[in-house]
């Protein structure tokens, strides 16, 4: 009898777990044929490759800004859109960031928003021979455009526009309110554009349906087990802090040591620190990600994944050996300053460092500082929380109906990808806007592989023609899945059917 109990046990066991992964297994369906036969290519490619020729560089100081060049776009953008900036409204925020409110004819639906950034970082001193083309040239060779910017972000704010400018050639009209916003300082924590543009609209009391800023592209290879693309669409992104750690000793000569220097009192402090990360976590947005990219993976993965609660541990130590998701998992420990010592044969009486964490939303500013001075325990560190400090970010419900919107005009667009939720480990202007909406997504439809890591902030920033193609239509099939209504130039509306069969000209 308890040999069968047993045996019966053991069976019901193994079926539970086979049936899980059997859940895990349905593959997302991306079936539509949406095409955009109106949509000039060639000459949005050509208009991003204008806007790229203006050196749109942020600055740490604001009154180190090349004003001139960011005022030079502005009347580039009215030249290139004319249609939006006859039927939009639009607003110069702190003299260089833009937003623009295309009103609705009622008012009974929450706006959208959609927001990028006009600004760019610098190219790095010494590096302008390594760029195949001039990295302000917006030169377009072999079906790339070439140019900073590329990828982050201008690429965004011209789709953007481009997909509104193509709107409104087709007579549109939306049912709800939408804003465009275009930050000139996102590079430098956007405290001037994307801040003010969203203490703007605080003071209006505008409250937001939702909010898409740029964030994770489109992955291509993220994993070797995965077989398709993923989309990744950040629901949250982390906080930010950085701490000063001091510490203090006798000085003198270094002939006759006094004891332990004040460079091996702090070196221990931040080796314990570096060995003793804050916890990490297999819940909410990792578990998540996994669990919506199992049905791309192979049957041996999709079996661990659907089974999380009986691999946890393993899965756990797995992910905590590469650094992308050991990042997802935790806050993470980065010592980027050390400062000590002026002559060799001198001892310091002080050293100093700065170490910075990138805050999991699963903590907060406070815990970590608790966190830091439990590991160090030592009265000879002083600790130290440096200004500019923020908490990570609310995460966005994936069962809402905007997110399930956000990833259905994904699979519609890009048919061959999955869609999977996110943390973003940077971070972005959508920070600035959690005061107009509790749902916040970070999705910039750029494809991407591991080899185009190396191009953002980097040398050879490039974008394929194709893929802005494709930005485009997302953007365009974005707006109407959730905020327009089809309506002729003669007034005359057409069909839902009838405009979702438009082609690439």
């Amino acid at each position: 009898m308890v040999t069968i109990l047993i045996v019966t046990a053991v069976i019901t066991f193994i079926g539970f777990i086979i049936f899980r992964t059997w859940l895990h297994s349905g593959i997302q369906k991306n079936n539509n044929d949406l095409s955009f036969k109106e949509l000039d290519l060639k000459g949005a490619a050509e208009r991003l490759s204008d806007a790229i020729t203006f050196k749109t560089v942020s600055e740490q100081e604001p009154s180190d800004i090349d004003g001139e060049q960011f005022r030079k776009q502005h009347a580039y953008l009215k030249k290139a859109f004319p249609l939006v900036h006859q039927h939009l409204e639009q607003e110069v925020v702190n003299e260089y960031s833009l937003l623009y409110t295309w009103k609705s004819e009622s008012d009974h639906l929450k706006p959208v928003m959609f927001t990028s950034h006009l600004d760019v970082v610098p190219v790095e001193p010494g590096t302008e021979q390594d760029w195949e083309y001039p990295p302000f040239s917006g030169v377009i060779k072999d079906g790339y455009i070439y140019g900073r910017g590329t990828m982050d972000v201008q690429c965004g704010v011209m789709a953007i526009l481009e997909s509104v400018e193509w709107l409104l050639q087709q007579g549109y009209k939306p049912k709800r309110t939408i804003y465009l916003g275009f930050g000139h300082d996102e590079e430098v924590d956007g405290d001037q554009g994307a801040y003010a543009i969203s203490k703007k609209l605080q003071e209006r009391n505008v409250e937001l349906e939702y909010l898409l800023d740029e964030g994770l592209p489109i992955v291509h290879g993220l994993m070797e087990q995965i077989n398709n693309p993923v989309a990744l669409v950040a629901i949250a992104e982390k906080g930010y802090m950085s701490i000063e750690l001091t510490a203090t000793s006798e000085g003198g000569h270094s002939s006759v040591p006094q004891g332990k220097t004040s460079i091996a009192l702090l070196s221990e402090a931040i080796e314990k620190l570096e060995n003793n990360p804050m916890p990490a976590r297999l819940d909410g947005i990792v578990k998540n990600t996994f669990e919506s990219m199992a049905p791309s993976m192979s049957l041996p993965y999709r079996f661990v994944i659907a089974n999380f609660w009986l691999f946890k541990k393993l899965f756990k130590i797995i992910l905590s050996r590469m650094p992308a998701t050991n990042a997802a998992m935790r806050t993470t420990t980065a010592t980027t300053i050390f400062e000590s010592g002026m002559k060799e044969n001198v001892l310091p009486t002080q050293a100093r460092a700065i170490v910075n964490f990138r805050i999991h939303p699963n903590d907060t500013v406070d815990d970590v500082l608790k966190h830091v001075k439990h590991v160090i325990n030592d009265e000879n560190i002083e600790v130290r929380l440096l200004h500019g400090s923020l908490n990570p970010s609310p995460v966005s419900d994936i069962e809402d109906p905007n997110y399930k919107n956000l990833e259905k005009t994904i699979r519609q667009v890009f048919t061959d990808v999955t869609v999977s939720p996110s943390l973003m480990v940077a971070a972005t202007d959508a920070r600035h806007y959690t005061n107009l909406t509790k749902n916040l997504y970070r999705f910039l439809p750029l494809r991407s592989v591991e080899s185009d890591l190396d191009r953002v902030h980097g040398t050879n920033e490039r974008l394929s023609v194709e893929n802005y193609g494709e930005m485009i239509w997302f953007y365009i099939q974005m707006l109407r899945n959730s905020a327009v209504r089809p309506k002729s130039h003669s007034g005359s509306e057409k069909t839902n059917k009838e405009l979702e069969h438009v082609t690439v000209k």
